[in-house]
């Protein structure tokens, strides 16, 4: 009997406890402070695309119609012609930038520069039947066909800065292509003085023919997109 109030006796005070330390423990006051963020990002676009850019080879051949190469080098001569479009690509697909919005040029800043590397022998220069153009643009000199390449940056000397989300004029879609050509013209009415010997356009032309050092010219464009700080 009296192990049993004991047990009674115990089961009281162990409730009391429970009930006092919840009471208690309701009664502390505490400070709380929840801070949450997170952030997410993807690759800035680009856009410029190396591939199926910037071919010019073809611009000269070996073979023209009457014309034939013996040792398979380009050549030109009177009453030929060449043309050669190249283009530098710029994809402006959405699918490649990976969100269903317009696609207006590199999300960075970037430098465009046009690089021509070219010779051209006097006797090439000087004759005007020997005429080349870019595009729609007239007929002129080399110099001027150079030049004219060169502006495709945007700037007469051939490097032009550019602001994110804008394009050169010039290369603002990815099918933006671009002409170069030439033609070596029959007769012609010039006349020319070279080594002080007076000559006609058809005199001149036979004169580049038969000379001991046939003249040559050559091009190279080297279109650059850089991401600038």
């Amino acid at each position: 009997m009296k192990k049993n109030k004991m047990m009674r006796l115990a089961s009281c005070l162990l409730v009391a406890v429970l009930l006092t330390t919840s009471m208690i423990s309701g009664t502390f006051a505490k400070y709380t402070t929840t801070v949450s963020s997170e952030d997410a990002a993807r690759v800035a676009y680009w856009g410029f695309q190396a591939s199926n850019s910037m071919d010019i080879k073809a611009l000269f051949t070996d073979k023209y119609t009457n014309v034939d190469s013996v040792d398979d080098k380009d050549v030109i001569a009177p009453g030929t012609s060449g043309s050669k479009t190249f283009a530098f690509a710029w994809d402006e697909e959405v699918s490649a930038y990976g969100a269903q919005v317009a696609v207006t040029g590199p999300e960075v800043a970037y430098n465009f520069t046009v690089a021509v590397e070219d010779t051209c022998d006097p006797l090439i220069k000087d004759n005007k039947n020997i005429q080349w153009k870019l595009d729609d643009g007239a007929w002129g000199t080399w110099d001027q066909l150079v030049a004219s390449i060169k502006a495709l940056s945007g700037e007469e000397d051939g490097s032009k800065d550019y602001d994110p989300n804008t394009l050169p004029v010039a290369f603002t879609k990815n099918d933006d292509t671009h002409t170069i050509a030439w033609q070596w013209n029959f007769g012609g009415t010039e006349n020319y003085t070279v080594d002080g010997k007076p000559l006609t356009q058809d005199e001149y032309d036979t004169y580049m023919g038969n000379a001991a050092e046939l003249d040559d010219c050559s091009i190279k464009i080297t279109i650059t997109a850089t991401q600038v700080d």
